[in-house]
């Protein structure tokens, strides 16, 4: 029988979130007052639509800022394990990532890499672009949460250091490896912690390739299929089981080509297939009109991402 508690769950890519007078990337990146507060406007309104309960956040440079405009919205529980890199004075790059909660959260930490394993193979320690968030949340009526929050490497080739010759195929097969051992580390951990404290389990974030590349797709892959162990599943294939040609809505456009970059993934408790199941999913929503039908006058501080939020009920 189906409960009235119903969570929803959405991932959201900021764009450049940050505040005058601070910069991103460069000197001349610097918000007008009219274009931050118009910024602001369309984030609030988009996070406003999405009703979620529990939100994953990407490309956040003004951190204060944004937990202040979250809480305005009822997200009175929020977690970052990072700082935005600081070139200098007031220019930022490497922005990091956050999640905000309306439900409390009882304990939040940065994934870690798995030295155990990467000392058996002789692999010396990788590290990843942006801290990846592990959270527990208790939400009423179901207990406790799982939520890991990443976004994982861009597509934009790995530079040359020191002026060294540069080779476009090596820097983009760099980026493309560190985006897998991103993948790889996110699944580890989450892996391990769920053996330890199994519970409903979410993964959400901008994965910078879509989840049939040989990197992102790390994060859904098993080899084995023991009971206890983790298995990871796209939201949009849960929801749509058994449609495999309905439309799915791109989240990033390039020029004119679409590709879904942002994903919700769930764990075998959210799977109507699995033993484990304990929640059906309900909704899927693609907030993506700023994308395929901007409006300048609404829209010209909008996200370059579409955001994208779940909604599940749960079974008692």
């Amino acid at each position: 029988m189906l409960t009235e508690r119903k969570l929803t769950f959405a991932t959201a890519n900021l764009f450049n979130f940050i505040q005058p007078p601070d910069a991103f990337y460069d000197f001349e990146n610097i918000y007008s007052k009219q274009e931050w507060e118009k910024k602001c406007r369309w984030t609030m309104d988009a996070i406003r639509t999405l009703d979620a309960d529990i939100i994953a956040l990407q490309e956040v440079f003004s951190i204060e800022s944004v937990q202040k405009m979250l809480r305005q919205l009822g997200f009175d529980h929020f977690v970052c394990v990072d700082h935005a890199h600081v070139e200098s004075d007031y220019i930022y790059s490497h922005p990091v990532v956050a999640l905000a909660s309306k439900y409390p959260i009882l304990h939040s930490s940065a994934v870690t890499t798995p030295h155990h394993l990467f000392a058996g193979y002789g692999i010396q320690d990788m590290e990843f672009s942006r801290l990846p968030i592990h959270a527990v949340i208790n939400v009423p009526d179901v207990g406790q949460v799982a939520v890991y929050t990443c976004h994982l490497k861009s597509q934009r080739e790995t530079p040359e250091k020191n002026g060294a010759q540069r080779h476009a195929l090596l820097g983009q097969w760099l980026s493309s490896q560190q985006r897998g051992w991103e993948a790889l580390m996110i699944k580890i951990a989450m892996e391990k912690n769920y053996s330890e404290h199994p519970m409903p389990t979410v993964l959400m974030g901008d994965l910078n390739q879509p989840l049939n590349s040989d990197s992102a797709g790390l994060l859904i892959k098993s080899l084995e299929q023991g009971n206890g162990q983790l298995v990871l599943r796209d939201s949009w294939d849960i929801i749509n089981q058994g449609l495999p040609n309905r439309f799915r809505p791109a989240t990033h456009y390039h020029f004119s080509t679409g590709k879904v970059l942002d994903y919700i993934l769930l764990s075998q408790e959210f799977q109507p297939d699995s033993h484990f199941s304990m929640a059906d999913i309900i909704h899927y929503r693609t907030l993506d009109s700023h994308l395929i039908n901007p409006s300048f006058e609404h829209d010209s501080q909008a996200s370059d991402h579409a955001f994208v939020a779940v909604t599940a009920q749960f079974v008692l």
